[in-house]
């Protein structure tokens, strides 16, 4: 075997992982329905903002799948936690951002139907925060939903916040006697600054 014929081999090779590799990286088409959009006068132009609509919402559920995907691999592989937090700082994240792109990722691999996978891109981190409240019964549900409002829907009802569990009574211990001889110890302060002192008194 000659050089010419090692060299077409390695190319050949080489092509070939190219081409595999360029169709795994290819983004999927995660969110497949947008609301309706009538903001212009002509049924082209708002037809228009609805598929560019539905190109940004993509690249930005697949950038956050992939990120989550990147993270997971890392903190796997990674098993001490300090080098992991360093690591994410010199990348640029910090570690609550890089939880939410992790947990957006292991819903989407979760997820058996493509109804599922649109749910999980449209997600915001919040709801996603809710969903891991309950793991196991917001998955299921998630895996039968018929669509991204339905899903929504049951989210918001799951958990309702009552406002009595908002409103928290908080105790307020304030120590009065430091306002006592408040003048006398102003005297020391500079004219500008007792004169603010004075306005705020």
């Amino acid at each position: 075997m000659g050089a010419i014929d090692r060299l077409r081999r390695a190319t050949e090779g080489a092509s070939k992982e190219v081409i595999e590799k360029e169709k795994k990286s290819e983004a999927l088409e995660i969110i497949k329905n947008v609301a309706k959009i009538e903001f212009c006068e002509t049924k082209e132009e708002n037809e228009f903002l609805e598929v560019k609509t539905k190109e940004i919402l993509n690249l930005q559920a697949n950038a956050s799948i992939q990120l989550g995907k990147i993270f997971k691999e890392v903190s796997e592989k990674i098993q001490e936690d300090m080098t992991y937090c360093q690591w994410l700082e010199l990348v640029g994240f910090n570690r609550m951002t890089a939880l939410r792109h992790r947990r957006r990722f292991e819903l989407f691999e979760n997820t058996s139907t493509d109804t599922a996978k649109e749910i999980v891109g449209s997600l915001t981190f919040r709801e996603i925060e809710k969903i891991y409240k309950n793991l196991e019964e917001n998955l299921t549900y998630l895996n039968t939903s018929n669509s991204v409002i339905e899903f929504k829907m049951f989210l918001k009802a799951e958990n309702p916040i009552r406002s009595e569990e908002i409103r928290k009574e908080i105790g307020v211990n304030i120590n009065f006697e430091i306002f006592n001889n408040i003048k006398e110890k102003i005297q020391y302060v500079d004219d500008k600054r007792k004169e603010e002192i004075e306005k705020l008194l």
